[in-house]
C-alpha cells in the first residue's frame, strides 16, 4: 500500500496541468474567434500579429504557437465553411482562383493553400518574435 506522501506527490502536478490544459482552450477559442472576426471584415493579415504575439508567451508556455496556428486555421475555415452553407458561390470562386494560379481547377485546393496561408502566417510572426525578443542570462 502506498504511503500518503507517494499519493499526494501522484496528484499533486494534476491542477496544473489543468490550468494549463484550460488556458490553451481559452487561447484557441480566443484566436479563433478574432481569426473568424477580422477574416470576415477582410483582414487577412491578422494572425501575423496573433504569431507574434504568440512567439512571445512561449516565454512561459511551449504549446502557445501550435495552439495559435491550429486556431488560425480554424479561424479562418470557419467564414469559408459558413459562406459554403449559406448558399455563396465560394466554391466557384475557388475553383476560378485556382485556374488563374495554375493549379488544378478544385475549390478544395483553394481552401487548403488559403488555410495553409493563415499558418504560416502565424509561424512566420512567431518566429519573428522570438528571434528579436530579449533573451534572458544564462545563470553563471
Amino acid at each position: 500500500m502506498a504511503s500518503g506522501a507517494q499519493v499526494a506527490d501522484a496528484t499533486g502536478p494534476r491542477p496544473r496541468l489543468r490550468g494549463l490544459g484550460v488556458a490553451l482552450i481559452a487561447v484557441f477559442a480566443v484566436v479563433a474567434i478574432v481569426v473568424a472576426a477580422t477574416a470576415q471584415a477582410g483582414l487577412w493579415w491578422v494572425p501575423f500579429p496573433v504569431g507574434v504575439l504568440a512567439g512571445l508567451a512561449t516565454r512561459r508556455w511551449r504549446r502557445v504557437v501550435l495552439v495559435t496556428v491550429a486556431a488560425a486555421v480554424a479561424g479562418w475555415g470557419l467564414p469559408l465553411w459558413i459562406m459554403a452553407l449559406l448558399g455563396y458561390p465560394s466554391g466557384a470562386t475557388a475553383r476560378a482562383i485556382a485556374g488563374f494560379a495554375g493549379l488544378p481547377p478544385y475549390a478544395a485546393v483553394m481552401v487548403v493553400i488559403t488555410l495553409l496561408l493563415a499558418a504560416l502566417q502565424v509561424l512566420a510572426g512567431a518566429w519573428l518574435a522570438r528571434a528579436l525578443a530579449p533573451r534572458p542570462d544564462p545563470a553563471p
